[in-house]
Order: C-alpha cells, then structure tokens, then sequence
C-alpha cells in the first residue's frame, strides 16, 4: 500500500527561492535529467528542497533525499516535518517506513542496505553534492541502479579540488540562486569584514595527494602555545563578548584552543565528529543563548551548523579547497533578528582570504559545470592588510581603498609613490588624482572594462588624460602575485577582442601594469 500524501502547511517562499525552483522545473520540462542547483550558504537551501519534495509528493512520486552527515538527517527532517512530509529512513538508528513517498538516506547506510536499490525511487535530490554526488555508491545508483531517474544535486559550493573531478561528470544542467553579494545587498545575509594575517606565513606545509595541505604539517605550523595566545589575542582585540566559532586544524588542535579561551575566562567548547546528537545540539543552543561564547572544532561546523546569532568565524585551519574555506566562511553570514546581527567578523589567522579572495566576489561566472578548479581566473581581488604596526587595526582590504572603513587608517598615497619608483616627484596637489587613476584601473580590471575606460573617466573628471606612469602595479600591486601577467594579459586578450584592438594594444597596457 501507498502512502498518502500529506497536505502542507503553506510556508512562504522568498522571492529567489521561488524563481530558484521555477528555474529548476523549466530544466525538468526540457528534459534534464541531472541538475546541479547553486545556492550560497544561509539561502535556504532545505527549505528550497523541501518545498520541491512537497511538491513531487503532492503528485504521488517516490523521493530519495540523499545526505552524508548524521546531524543533517534530524535537521532535514525538521525541516520536511513543518511541511507536513511523512517520511522513512535509510539510516542506522532511524525507523524504517518502506511505504513512504519520502526517504532520507544516509549515504553511507546506503552502502550497507540494498532494499532501496529495489525501490521505485522517481526523484532523487542529493543534498551537498559536492560530496555526496561522487561517493561510489551513489555513482552506481545514477549509471546502473536507477538510471532514468531525476537527479537534483543542491550545494553552495560546487568545487572539487580533485582537478581530475568536476560537477560536470555527473550533472549535464545548471541553476543559480543569487550570490552571497546579491542576497547580502537584498538584506538576506549580513556582510562580513576580514581581519587578520597568516601568522606561520613563512612555514613550508606540504600537500596531500587529496591536493590540500597536509593535516599533521598543519597541525605542526599551528598547534603550539604561543600561536594559540597570539589568536586569542587577535579575538580579544577584534572580538571579544562576540559569539563566534572556530575552525581548527584537528581534533587536538581544537580542544587546545578551547582550553586556551576557558583558561582566559571565556566560556568555551569544543565539538567532534564523537560527540553525540543530543550534546551537540545543546552546546549549539547554549551558542545561541551566549552561556558560551567560542565554539571550537575541526570539521564538525563546516555543514549543517546553523546558529544565525554567530557574528564571527576564526579561520584556523589553512585550506587550498574553494568549497572548504566558503562553508567555513558561510557558517557566519545568516541573519538574526532575535539578537540583532547587523554584520560579521572573519579573523583570518592563516592566510585563507589572501588565497581564495572575498566571499562576496564570487560570482555566476565562477560557477560552471565544467571548469579547472584552480584556475587563476577564480583567484581573488588584490587585497592588503591594514597595519597594525602603524596604528591600523589588520583588516584585510581590497587593494585600492586608501582608507580602512573599520579603523579609518590612511594610506599614503606618496609611499606607494615610492614603491614605484617613479622617475617624476609626485606634486601634492596631484596626490588626488594620482590615487583616482589607480581606483579607476582597479575598477576596471574587476567590471571586466578596458584599462582605457579608466582614462576616459579620469579625463572626463579633471579635464586631461593621466600620464601611464601613474598606472604602474596599479591593478596587482608590487610585488605581483604569481601568474599575475598571465591573467591581465587574458583579461586584456577578452578585452581587445570584444573591441578590435590589435596585440600592440595589449602589450602597451601590460607594459603599463608590469
């Protein structure tokens, strides 16, 4: 016997949600099979699947909701729950119900079970795809065991750092929601700032076959006294009496961070892939309610953490994968009306922003089905710290802003002046300009725009073109990152071909940059 559905309770969609799942139907009505939805952290992207789930149960289909971490199957069911979605399980633990239209599948109790192999599934949507979509069981369930089933993979972060793997091997469709700076300029998200430095900046960590830095030379490089009270320090300083959560290298390395924070007074704990459902989640509600204020772990937050009233995100944990550092990151940026969160704060204390750029500048065009992982083309805005040295107070900035918004440090425009070592002293009364035409070819090089719109404006503003001299390391700074003149001299390539310059064209503004 079927199981009936159950009518759901009527749960208001934002608008993006909306479109989301209308843009995911026209795939379906033009006969995708395997789609991939993109949508940020903080989005909502249960209560997207859920209301998609709702709606293939309102028309008698069989749906095999598919996670990879046990706290996401009580989260998914919660959320299915305030849907009215009568539910059965593939997990050890959980009651079966073979009759019901919805089954949440762990995916590795999948490996160990067979019963659903039998089982009509009609859709079945993959929550985290990034992982879950390329464990070998789930791969056999696309290519042999359910083949003509729809597939639906939703995740916010759509990169594998294996660079012999990409989305594409497994979806052949793509659908966006609007990216974290849309939904943070919509009110949907609050906008982080950055602070911080990596402090074994000069230490040599090596890398893993997996392609990410090695966790023993991490833990190493990181997990030692005096780095545990310069971070700590770095919190107080920045953040202190704010909830925040901390990303750790290992196990070990989390519990000595949290030791560190309860021996200076704050209340602290730590959570691990051993500690149990029950505790866990009420250490979470105790973040909530601020009995503590610091939740350290290594991986346990990453999916499936969502406390909106955390404000800040300690990266301690050094990573070369995308998806790794955005989760991280993205745990911070819901919103929390109950206790008033207007911003968030990223303490970077090991280089992470430096290497995968602002999370608000990732955009639609850096997610695609098929793509190089590590392209340069993915890499982040030129970005400086402001000094602390000097006064300022470590916030990490794009590379044009003159003055640090969090602590309005100036930066000399006649230091920068000599760091290029121009040939003509700089007038004072040129200092403004001098400084425009640099903002102006930093704006172009992100609008994807023409170095010489950046002139054109110049001159529109004051009247004369700016000499090429003031161009020089405007765009990537001196030194230049690695691979820096290979990607202006790509943007520049796009550029002139979108507007019929010839390679002189290109060499005379590379020439300008380097």
């Amino acid at each position: 016997m079927i199981a009936t559905a159950v009518q759901p309770p009527v749960i208001q969609l934002r608008p993006y949600q909306q479109q989301f799942i209308t843009d995911v139907y026209r795939k379906i009505k033009e006969r995708h099979g395997r789609i991939l939805g993109v949508a940020p952290t903080g989005a909502g992207k249960t209560i997207i699947s859920s209301q998609i789930v709702s709606d293939a149960v309102s028309r008698i289909r069989r749906v095999l909701f598919v996670v990879h971490r046990d706290i996401l199957v009580q989260q998914t069911y919660d959320k299915f729950a305030k849907f009215g979605l009568e539910c059965g399980f593939i997990k050890s633990g959980w009651e079966e119900n073979k009759q019901a239209l919805v089954q949440i599948a762990s995916v590795q109790t999948m490996e160990s079970r067979d019963w659903w192999q039998e089982w009509p599934v009609d859709v079945t949507i993959l929550d985290e795809c990034h992982i879950t979509a390329f464990s070998s069981v789930i791969r056999k369930m696309i290519t042999k065991i359910h083949p003509s089933a729809l597939y639906l993979g939703i995740t916010a972060t759509p990169w594998r750092l294996n660079p012999k793997e990409n989305m594409g091997d497994i979806f052949s469709s793509l659908v966006c929601a609007p990216m974290p700076n849309e939904l943070i300029n919509q009110g949907y998200l609050v906008k982080p700032s950055y602070f911080g430095a990596d402090l074994a900046q000069n230490t040599t960590i090596t890398i893993d076959e997996d392609g990410d830095y090695n966790n023993k030379a991490l833990a190493i490089a990181y997990d030692h006294p005096e780095m545990i009270a310069e971070g700590l320090r770095n919190w107080q300083r920045l953040a202190n009496g704010r909830r925040t959560i901390v990303f750790a290298v290992n196990v070990a390395h989390s519990q000595h961070i949290c030791e560190a924070f309860n021996q200076a007074g704050i209340p602290a704990a730590h959570v691990d892939g051993r500690t149990s459902l029950k505790k866990r989640r009420k250490i979470y509600q105790q973040l909530a309610d601020g009995e503590i204020l610091v939740l350290c772990s290594c991986m346990a937050l990453t999916e499936g953490f969502d406390v909106g009233a955390v404000e800040v995100a300690v990266l301690w944990r050094k990573t070369l994968s995308q998806s790794l550092y955005t989760q991280m990151v993205g745990r911070i940026l819901r919103l929390s009306p109950e206790t008033g969160k207007t911003d968030c704060l990223v303490i970077d204390l090991v280089g992470n922003v430096e290497k995968h750029g602002f999370i608000e500048d990732i955009d639609h065009d850096s997610i695609q089905l098929f793509q190089e992982p590590r392209r340069k083309r993915d890499a982040p805005s030129p970005s400086k710290n402001c000094p602390v040295s000097e006064g300022g107070c470590g916030a990490i900035l794009y590379g044009f802003q003159m003055v640090c918004p969090h602590c309005k440090y100036n930066f000399e425009v006649n230091r920068i002046v000599k760091t290029l070592n121009l040939k003509h002293k700089l007038r004072p009364e040129d200092a403004e300009r001098f400084q425009k035409y640099r903002d102006l070819l930093q704006r172009a090089y992100h609008l994807q725009r023409a170095p010489t719109w950046a002139a054109m404006t110049f001159k529109d503003q004051y009247g004369h073109f700016p000499p090429m001299a003031w161009g020089r390391h405007a765009v990537f700074g001196k030194p230049p990152p690695d691979n820096a003149k290979q990607d202006y001299s790509r943007h520049l390539q796009a550029i002139a071909n979108r507007l019929n310059k010839d390679d002189q064209w290109i060499e005379r503004y590379l020439s300008m940059e380097f």
